[in-house]
């Protein structure tokens, strides 16, 4: 009792902590004319919804942290990596290649969410690893990691099967429920011509470069979740389901808040389409990385549905 006790009033500190850095971080790199684009009610309503949005990323990343075998530095540096990477990083890149969204944007805006983001990730990673007691070393257990040691061969063909997998579910999911959401395809300056493939097809003819840039975002995905995997002590079953989980969460968390450059029907539609997209993408992904095909899992144990124990740092 005394150790659950001791273990919610560190997530509550780790909580405390999140918003005063997402505020200072949001304070410092917002132009102060931004406040004249939104409403009153918008006002109101972030100042709401911030203790929610903080709770939700304070607990993915404590639980995160609490699941890791890695400590110190390492692990500050793994949250880091994984916090920046999916919060600012693959969020802000697509900002910056869609004009009906970064045209909106105050001069100097864009990269005012690149600073606010390492203003908030830097400093937060390394005060997670200290107020989550994931600082101190821990007696070290003599069995290898062997989670993502793979030959090369199996490492090329499975990057390129996650590389495809991503660019699917990013254009399957951004048709069916974000494009045929009423009003979205004139925002971005353009029609829905009500079929997936009559979309693809405008999306070949129209920006040829996006399927290359989503397969860019692709290798990030994968790196990050990579590193989930590699640091996650849990089965082969919750690091999937945690590499799904921080994939969404991490991304589509700040969505609650009021946009004050998009409609809240199409906030809302894309809120949707990162929560189920990259949950599932995270899944399948951790699953295609775990798993071993029949010759080389009959040499050596598949650590897909390894127990938690079986594995050290």
């Amino acid at each position: 009792m005394k150790n659950i006790l001791l273990m919610i009033l560190r997530i509550f500190a780790l909580f405390i902590t999140f918003t005063i850095l997402f505020v200072f971080a949001s304070n410092v790199t917002t132009p102060p004319e931004l406040a004249q684009n939104f409403t009153q009610e918008q006002l109101s309503q972030s100042a709401v919804i911030l203790p929610l949005v903080s709770l939700i990323m304070t607990l993915m990343l404590a639980y995160l942290a609490l699941r890791s075998r890695w400590l110190g530095w390492k692990l500050a540096g793994a949250l880091f990596l994984i916090f920046y990477g999916i919060y600012t990083f693959l969020s802000q890149i697509e900002t910056a290649v869609f004009p009906a969204v970064a045209n909106q944007l105050l001069p100097g805006m864009l990269g005012g969410f690149f600073l606010a983001g390492l203003i908030l990730a830097a400093p937060l990673s390394l005060l997670a690893v200290w107020i989550l007691g994931k600082a101190k070393k821990e007696p070290a257990v003599n069995q290898p990691n062997n989670r993502l040691a793979l030959p090369a061969s199996e490492w090329a063909w499975k990057i390129a099967v996650a590389v495809l997998l991503y660019v699917a579910v990013y254009f399957i999911f951004g048709y069916y429920i974000a494009w045929r959401t009423p009003g979205l395809p004139e925002f971005y300056g353009s029609t829905d011509p009500g079929t997936f493939w009559g979309q693809v097809s405008n999306v070949v003819r129209d920006t040829p470069w996006l399927p290359f840039f989503q397969g860019f975002r692709a290798l990030v995905w994968i790196g990050i979740g990579c590193i989930i995997i590699r640091m996650h002590k849990g089965n082969g079953l919750e690091t999937s389901l945690a590499v799904g989980l921080a994939f969404s969460v991490l991304m589509a968390a700040p969505l609650l808040f009021p946009n004050p450059f998009m409609p809240p029907e199409i906030t809302r539609a894309h809120f949707i389409e990162l929560i189920s997209s990259n949950f599932l993408y995270g899944c399948l992904l951790s699953a295609l990385v775990l798993w071993r095909p029949k010759a080389v899992s009959s040499l050596r144990p598949a650590p897909f549905m390894a127990k938690s124990g079986e594995e050290s740092q």
